[in-house]
């Protein structure tokens, strides 16, 4: 799951008055946005300063999988394909052109770029058996790459692997690589090359890093992009240009070659300075210049930035999504209708205002969020096409309704008597424990006895809400976004059954049906990209019909910068500013 790992956002009404507008009304009110900003740098040169509350997980490109860690890898590392900051298409990166799907989708062949060389110490070029080893190491439980069974599966050999050679990934010269599938999954397969295990590693440098439980790579590893972690002449960047808890410094990679790439790369050096309370952060951002906070913007903050400083403000249209996951495979919501009656019951909108607001939050009316392809074709702002399921129509609660769908699952006073304790655990995130609130509050009114737990958000994922065994009823506030664009990526792993695992499940609310499972499954063989779309489309619509879970806010983050920063965000990575086209004024 790619969490995006940003502060939390409380839009207070007051004095808010663009809540509700449009992006395009944004836009002409001097606020930013990832689609319009310039691709171009104002100035070339210069220091940017980058401020994070946050550290970083992982900074190998095996395994990075946040938003926060995206911001520093892309800049560092080629993949085979890359997102230009405007835009949710993929570009070829160290590729040359587009991937070629043939036989019948069950074999994807890339030609990668000549001319691309290694950051020192190891000042080589890049060849097809460089991507071929940063894919094999996607394998190896030393490294464990967390999308690569969810994506790359399906090549040849590659449930088996460990580590080794993959037999389905082969090169037949040092500038082609070809990947055999066992599926005819080369649509996903060439959709998934985005992502940053496709970057490559060279296997004489880091083999013996990788040997070692778990990998020490990131610790000494090399780049291929315009900038480079700090490192010395044996290439350790452990303690130099990064220092856990502290800093981060990118510097220019004096091997990279801008003739082979799209990316201007505006600035000298990139100062990442890590930890302190978010709102102190987004301050003194706000007050500075070549200084940008490279989290969500707190909202007191947000609200000077706005009133006061919108040229130093980006708002995202789309980032993530957060909904309800709820159980439906034990307890009381296994029965349909009382899923659909917590459905109707609740007020999203009172849940929205808390996620932040219609200044930086849409309401959600079914999975695939703003950006995503399916999103129009699975009702778009609107929701669900044909029935306009009537649960879904009412954002304010409609606790009648609530009452006749009680009423259908077998409780003839609108009430639920079935017994048993409905368990909630939610983050203590200050704006998801209001929401558990009004979780809470709903259930009770519906009849349901509760028992609510806070616990902090890493441990509401990993000992909770991704444990099946722990049988959780109700996580109020999951999240999650894409890998990359494809509706796939957001409805595959979370609702197909197949995906559920004892702990680090992404299926939040355990729905396991076979006819559904079935379904996405042959979703994943559908080629092409408009094909996708409509039939992933029809499956959102499923999931809204059954009420398998409860969407209620797609979001739309926002960043600042200082004064004298050109913050060009990443459209595709929830606005994160761009190191590689932000510039100085």
């Amino acid at each position: 799951m790619r969490f995006i790992g940003v502060a939390a956002i409380v839009c207070l009404a007051v004095g808010f008055s663009a809540c509700g507008s449009s992006t395009a009304t944004l836009s002409s009110n001097g606020v930013s946005s990832p689609s319009s900003q310039p691709q171009t740098c104002a100035t070339r040169g210069g220091t940017l300063v980058s401020l994070q509350e946050t550290d970083f997980e992982h900074l190998d490109p095996g395994i990075a999988y946040a938003s926060l860690e995206y911001a520093s890898v892309f800049a560092t590392q080629r993949p085979l394909y890359s997102n230009k900051p405007n835009s949710v298409e993929p570009t070829p990166d160290l590729a040359e052109s587009m991937p070629v799907i043939s036989e019948g989708g069950k074999l994807v062949t890339v030609h990668i770029r000549h001319g691309i060389h290694f950051s020192p110490p190891v000042n080589r070029e890049v060849t097809s058996a460089d991507v071929a080893y940063a894919m094999d190491r996607g394998a190896n439980p030393n490294v464990a790459t967390p999308y690569f069974e969810a994506y790359f599966s399906a090549i040849e050999g590659a449930p088996q692997a460990t580590g080794g050679p993959i037999p389905g990934i082969r090169t037949p010269n040092p500038y082609t690589i070809v990947f055999k599938l066992t599926r005819p999954l080369g649509q996903l397969v060439a959709d998934a090359l985005v992502l940053p295990v496709t970057a490559p590693v060279p296997k004489e440098y880091a083999l013996k890093y990788d040997e070692q439980k778990p990998s020490k790579y990131s610790d000494y590893m090399v780049a291929t992009g315009p900038y480079m972690f700090k490192n010395n002449a044996e290439g350790k960047v452990l303690g130099i240009g990064y220092i856990v808890g502290q800093s981060a410094t990118l510097v220019r990679n004096p091997n990279w070659n801008p003739k082979t790439d799209f990316r201007p790369a505006c600035l000298n050096e990139i100062q990442i300075k890590i930890g302190g309370d978010a709102t102190v952060l987004a301050e003194q951002t706000v007050a500075g210049k070549n200084i940008v906070f490279q989290e969500a913007t707190p909202s007191s903050v947000l609200r000077q930035a706005y009133e006061h400083h919108r040229n130093q403000l980006e708002i995202a249209p789309a980032g993530i999504e957060h909904y309800i996951g709820v159980n439906n495979s034990s307890g009381p919501f296994q029965n349909e209708d009382l899923r659909k009656a917590l459905y109707v019951a609740l007020d999203r909108n009172a849940l929205n205002k808390l996620a932040g607001g219609s200044l930086v939050a849409s309401n959600a009316t079914h999975m695939i969020y703003p950006t995503i392809p399916g999103f129009e074709q699975a009702g778009g702002y609107k929701g669900p096409q044909g029935s306009q399921f009537d649960f879904n129509q009412h954002f304010e609660g409609d606790p009648q309704l609530a009452a006749e769908y009680i009423k259908k699952a077998g409780y003839p006073s609108g009430k639920y008597t079935g017994g048993g304790t409905v368990t909630i655990v939610a983050s203590t995130t200050p704006s998801q424990r209001g929401q558990a609130e009004i979780v809470n509050q709903t259930l009770n009114s519906l009849g349901f006895q509760t028992k609510l737990s806070e616990v902090e958000k890493p441990a509401m994922y990993s000992k909770y809400c991704g444990v099946p065994k722990e049988k959780i009823t109700i996580c109020p506030s999951v999240e999650w976004g894409a890998d990359f664009a494809d509706p796939q990526t957001i409805l595959n792993v979370t609702f197909n059954g197949k995906f559920i695992k004892p702990e680090g499940s992404v299926n939040f609310s355990l729905t396991n049906y076979p006819w559904l499972n079935s379904e996405m499954t042959k979703g994943e063989e559908i080629l092409g990209n408009q094909q996708r779309a409509e039939y992933w489309a029809k499956l959102d619509d499923q999931v809204i019909e059954h009420a398998m879970a409860i969407p209620f806010e797609w979001s739309k983050p926002a960043l600042v910068a200082g004064s004298t920063v050109q913050g060009v965000g990443q459209l595709w990575n929830a606005g994160t500013w761009d190191y590689s086209y932000t510039s100085l004024k």
